[in-house]
């Protein structure tokens, strides 16, 4: 197990002389059996997050203990519609937890994943992650990049450059002029990145109700930055995604969580995936999730050591 944890399973199949099909089974009868043992009954802050098991929309979606510090994996389950948190709350309650214990959700702002808990874990309060809401913004952004890159010419450095901020150590010296270009320019890219980037006042923000007043404020303002300007739909549609969401996003300033820990679990789920460039099919994505995220390896291990 400790080998399939760090190594391909085809290569460590050819390594002990067997069928990958004959490891897969040895690694799920495994995985199935620690899962058993899994003690649930302290779960009370959940983070949910979907990673893509292979190209084409295929995803798994991963529930982590948030007041783990390692190994946060609880459960993970094919799918990312609100069957999902339909599935984890019978698992939850399989393994002596309860989804009325259960009393923060960190997440994206997925309707399915909003709705989903909203019926199988009524007890929970939803706290948006602010990086799900710079990721929206972005993406919007490059939206407009790209729109007024049809009418007129961009810097060529100056797709990666919007990306950033103009005080980021990691800008090239092309991207920079890039940047200072284009705001001289005043073009909509120009106020798409000036919205985006005026984000980070609301960060900044030292208490919930700080945060609050700033975004109804920033929300004034930009609204009336994009309106009447076509190229800038998209940011008006993200300023409507933060007004909608905006109990949820100063929720974290109550409940202090944050996606990180979910990002970089799914930075390592998904080097597995490249390792072994893909899996067959999910339920072996989901055992490698396990092995890699949860207490199950740790079980194994001590199972054999004892």
């Amino acid at each position: 197990m400790s080998l399939v944890r760090e190594m391909p399973v085809l290569a460590v199949s050819r390594q002990l002389e067997v069928t990958d099909k004959r490891l897969w089974r040895i690694v799920h009868h495994y995985v199935g059996r620690m899962l058993g043992d899994l003690d649930l009954s302290q779960v009370a802050n959940v983070g949910v997050d979907e990673t893509a098991s292979r190209r084409g929309q295929r995803y798994v979606t991963v529930f982590l203990d948030m007041q783990r510090q390692q190994e946060p994996v609880i459960f993970a389950v094919q799918g990312r519609g609100k069957e999902t948190i339909k599935a984890f709350s019978a698992f939850l309650e399989a393994h002596g937890g309860a989804p009325g214990n259960v009393v923060e959700v960190v997440c994206d702002m997925s309707p399915a994943f909003l709705n989903g808990t909203a019926k199988h874990l009524p007890d929970a309060r939803v706290t948006v992650d602010w990086f799900h809401i710079v990721q929206t913004f972005t993406k919007a952004l490059d939206e407009v990049r790209k729109r007024e890159r049809r009418e007129k010419a961009h810097p060529r450095a100056l797709r990666w450059a919007v990306l950033k901020s103009m005080d980021n150590h990691n800008l090239t010296e092309k991207q920079l002029v890039a940047l200072r270009e284009l705001v001289a320019d005043q073009r909509a890219t120009a106020n798409a990145w000036i919205i985006k980037e005026k984000l980070r006042w609301i960060r900044r923000a030292p208490t919930a109700r700080g945060a609050r007043w700033r975004i109804t404020n920033y929300l004034n303002v930009m609204r009336e930055a994009v309106a009447g300007h076509t190229l800038l739909k998209p940011m008006a549609k993200a300023l409507n995604t933060l007004e909608r969401h905006a109990d949820q996003v100063v929720r974290r300033w109550y409940s202090g969580l944050t996606n990180a820990c979910l990002e970089g679990m799914n930075g390592l789920f998904q080097a597995a995936r490249s390792r072994a460039r893909g899996y067959r099919n999910e339920s072996n994505f989901i055992a490698m999730i396990y092995l890699i995220g949860s207490p199950v390896g740790r079980m194994l291990d001590e199972a054999k050591s004892t």
